[in-house]
């Protein structure tokens, strides 16, 4: 029998010395903040460089919430949105829940802003931004099962010439259940802040192969006795939320199980009624008692 695979259950409240940086307000309290805008400046670096084609020097911090183009549209809240200094646009986004259709996600909020970077005149001629989407994802979507990179790069091309692409919008999206490095294996700077993101809250220390100044701020911010009141409050709300929504899905997961259990032993039960089975044999094979076996039509 193959062995089942180990399911990591949350526990209600945080256990470590840190928090999870994968946790979305810890995400923003690291790298939404204009005193710490060079975490934010790194990730950016280190995870878009293919597609840059300057480094990221400086950004400013935009408003998170874009408001739709009419009433009818729908208004969006980013986790981060920030403009560097030759007007790019960038959007990042960690994402913890699974959800089906997170490119789609991705590639709507691009678009609004896209649609948000026009300007109103006749003379504007839809030069807009570079505008680029760095998501994180805390699950896996299981449609890049060929794919083994870490992170996957989406961006527009020509089918019929894959050489001719254009970097107008550019999506780029990190893998974390993929990474499966120890400390001891990181050497990039990509693979540590994977390494971050995915075990900051499981340490009792930071490890010594993160000695740069980056993980020294990176993990001052995450440490939880860092946390002001309102902060813990927060982080506590949300991390009970995370596990009340667990307990949820496992016992819908539970349940529908069940019901499709019961459902196929009626549904045997059923066709041996009508291959002529007895009552007594019929009972002996499902299980079912002898009310339930005739009450079956």
């Amino acid at each position: 029998m193959p062995k089942r695979k180990a399911i990591r259950i949350p526990t209600p409240f945080p256990q470590g010395r840190y928090a999870e940086l994968t946790d979305d307000f810890v995400f923003k309290k690291a790298f939404a903040s204009e005193e710490d805008k060079d975490l934010l400046i790194a990730l950016l670096n280190v995870f878009l460089e293919p597609k840059l084609k300057y480094p990221v020097k400086d950004v400013h911090i935009e408003n998170p919430y874009v408001k739709g183009e009419t009433k009818n549209n729908r208004d969006a809240v980013l986790d981060i949105h920030c403009q560097d200094l030759k007007g790019n646009e960038f959007i990042v986004e960690m994402q913890v829940s699974e959800q089906k259709f997170f490119i789609k996600r991705a590639l709507y909020y691009l678009c609004m802003s896209v649609a948000n970077s026009g300007k109103k005149g006749k003379d504007w001629d839809f030069d807009f931004p570079k505008i680029y989407s760095l998501n994180f994802l805390n699950f896996d979507l299981g449609i890049w099962e060929k794919c083994d990179e870490i992170v996957q790069y989406l961006s527009l091309q020509n089918d019929n010439h894959p050489e001719i692409s254009h970097d107008y919008i550019n999506l780029a999206f990190v893998r974390l259940p993929k990474f499966k490095k120890t400390v001891e294996e990181c050497e990039s700077l990509q693979d540590k802040l994977i390494f971050s993101l995915c075990h900051a809250h499981e340490l009792k220390s930071k490890p010594k192969q993160l000695r740069e100044k980056l993980f020294d701020r990176l993990f001052e911010i995450a440490k939880i006795s860092n946390f002001s009141s309102m902060e813990w409050s927060e982080y506590i709300s949300r991390h009970k939320a995370k596990h009340d929504r667990y307990a949820e899905k496992k016992y819908a997961r539970e349940k529908g199980m069940a019901e499709g259990i019961a459902q196929g032993i009626a549904q045997t039960a059923r066709n041996l009624k009508s291959m002529g089975f007895s009552i007594a044999q019929i009972v002996k094979a499902t299980g079912l008692s002898k009310k339930e076996v005739s009450a079956l039509k």
